[in-house]
């Protein structure tokens, strides 16, 4: 081999070129808006109208006579980038819809759903054999995983409350490898088509300590638990000589090669999380998080992949000038920050002969804008971060991400007095 030069084709669908790996981009940030604003940190978070689905004990927080409702969207533009090439991608996607009530005192529950995976790539490598001439590889990825959950979360004693989600998770996936000779008229292409569809239930846990601190502060200490789990669903796989322009596309299939249905079984690793969060009443909140993954077990049908283990850290706080104000609406908007920095699963080796770690790091911003004679919000987030690396000939991703959402806080299961 002489040589190759790595292509991003980025189009409006394109997630990013690193979820060809593993199960794709996972989304492991919190399912909600207000968290996200202050770098997503979650572990210990907690509050009356707060659902925090990476925490499950945190619903037992809420009031008995609550009903909350939470959903969201994004819109995120990204520029991919190597040391010589450029492009630019969109997309907007729907991200959370969750809910939570009280059945007793000590006895919460919550709902939901959300994207658990995306897959957008469409990669190009050319390289250059000697006898042969210019070839052309492209990996070309779509779909994902959602995930229902149920989460039920009891209170324990004064200071304690313990929970749990359980997840269904569907959806399909689908991944091809072609290669092309387009410098030879002796060679014809070749496809390995794998669809992968995924029926199956996961798993995770959390614990939650809170105690007042003096001066209407309370200190919270949280712990979560990911659970090791095989998701089993099918897998179709298919192989076939075609010939095709690369640049149009137009495809004439020569012979299938191989063609087969089986049982698709891929192992998710476990993890853990810890954390610790400060409030005061409705004036204030500042916090911290610790994640691990321990992605190196991750398999497809009982073989591991060359993955590492992960880690994140985020912190971040938010503000209420004044939330009883009356007259100054802006005093009672909440403005948040935070930030984060998350130590990828993915190591590749560049052409500069080394292993570079694929990571991630961001800054957040966000505000809850209260809407007029309710406890409702509108909230919102914006995140801005860097994905990747341009060293060795890998690609850096740059992006921009506008995180909307709507908080609906109700008091459903008050007993009216008539007179």
């Amino acid at each position: 081999m002489a040589g190759y030069v790595l292509k991003v084709q980025a189009q409006a669908d394109i997630d990013s070129p690193y979820s060809l790996f593993g199960l794709g981009q996972v989304n492991n940030s919190s399912m909600n808006v207000r968290l996200k604003g202050m770098g997503g940190f979650a572990n210990a978070m907690y509050g009356n109208g707060l659902i925090n689905v990476v925490n499950p004990a945190s619903y037992a927080k809420i009031d008995s006579l609550s009903f909350l409702f939470d959903a969201g969207f994004y819109l995120k533009s990204s520029t991919f980038s190597t040391s010589s090439l450029s492009e630019k991608a969109n997309n907007a996607s729907f991200d959370h819809v969750s809910m939570c009530f009280g059945l007793l005192p000590w006895w919460k529950m919550a709902f939901g759903v959300q994207p658990f995976t995306t897959s957008g790539y469409n990669i190009l490598v050319d390289s250059y054999e000697n006898g042969i001439g210019k070839t052309t590889t492209r990996f070309k990825g779509k779909g994902g995983l959602n995930r229902v959950f149920w989460g039920n979360a009891f209170k324990i004693g004064k200071h304690f409350a313990v929970g749990a989600n359980a997840y269904y998770v569907f959806g399909d996936s689908q991944a091809e490898t072609s290669l092309y000779f387009p410098d030879s008229a002796y060679y014809i292409g070749s496809r390995r088509s794998i669809d992968v569809m995924v029926r199956s239930f996961m798993f995770d846990y959390g614990l939650l300590f809170n105690t007042s601190v003096g001066d209407d502060m309370e200190l919270g200490l949280g712990f979560t638990y990911t659970q090791k789990i095989n998701l089993k669903g099918e897998q179709t796989l298919c192989i076939r000589s075609f010939e095709e322009d690369i640049d149009t596309e137009v495809e004439y299939t020569i012979d299938t090669i191989a063609y087969g249905v089986s049982e698709s079984k891929t192992t998710l690793p476990q993890g853990f999380g810890i954390g610790i969060s400060l409030q005061k009443g409705n004036d204030w909140a500042l916090g911290a998080d610790f994640n691990w993954s321990q992605w190196s077990q991750f398999a497809r049908q009982g073989k591991t992949e060359d993955l590492q283990n992960s880690w994140k850290v985020s912190a971040g706080a938010e503000y209420t000038p004044k939330h009883t104000s009356i007259s100054g609406y802006f005093s009672r908007v909440t403005y948040r920050f935070g930030g984060f920095y998350e130590h990828g699963f993915i190591s590749l080796p560049g052409n500069d002969g080394l292993d570079h770690s694929i990571n991630k790091v961001g800054a957040t911003v966000g505000m809850s804008l209260p809407l007029p004679r309710t406890l409702s919000k509108v909230n919102l987030a914006v995140e801005a971060g860097q994905y990747g690396t341009r060293e060795g000939g890998l690609i850096q991703e740059r992006y921009a991400k506008v995180n909307f959402g709507i908080s609906v806080f109700e008091h459903w299961f008050m007993k009216r007095k008539y007179k």
